[in-house]
């Protein structure tokens, strides 16, 4: 179990690290690359992504619950916790906008929130890898 995690920590990070990529360097992307259609297409592997990140946090904040002191550990899981469901709440609001609006596109409100979903999404990102991937490193 503890490989299967390790893994997946792996492919978590590589995704944060394609957005963080993308999301930097696309100002100086060709103008024969679509933009659009490279965010959509991240965004399948954004909401896998933001899956993990939920069952982590789940997981992180039933662990410090059932050691029932209030300290910094349990500060940070419930701060953990709590960011990542407004991540996925932003993330999947307007993922799902995105997926129905057809050929007109994103109102530019919508497209705005993107700029505070993929900071957000690069950084839970790291977290969830570097747990996933330590997991088990515990003694």
């Amino acid at each position: 179990m503890v490989a299967v995690r390790r893994v997946i920590g792996v492919i978590v990070g590589i995704i944060g690290l394609a957005v963080l990529i993308n999301f930097v360097f696309s100002p100086f992307y060709e103008d024969s690359v679509d933009i659009g259609q490279v965010w959509s297409a991240l965004n399948w592997f954004m909401a896998f992504g933001v899956i993990v990140a939920i069952g982590v946090a789940f997981h992180v904040r039933k662990e410090s619950e059932e050691r029932g002191e209030v300290d910094i550990r349990h500060v940070c899981a419930m701060l953990m916790f709590y960011t990542t469901l407004m991540l996925a709440i932003w993330f999947f609001w307007n993922w799902f906008d995105d997926l129905t609006v057809g050929d007109e596109g994103q109102s530019q409100t919508r497209l705005n929130y993107w700029s505070l979903i993929n900071p957000l999404f690069i950084v839970m990102m790291g977290v969830v890898s570097e747990r996933l991937v330590n997991s088990g490193k515990e003694g």
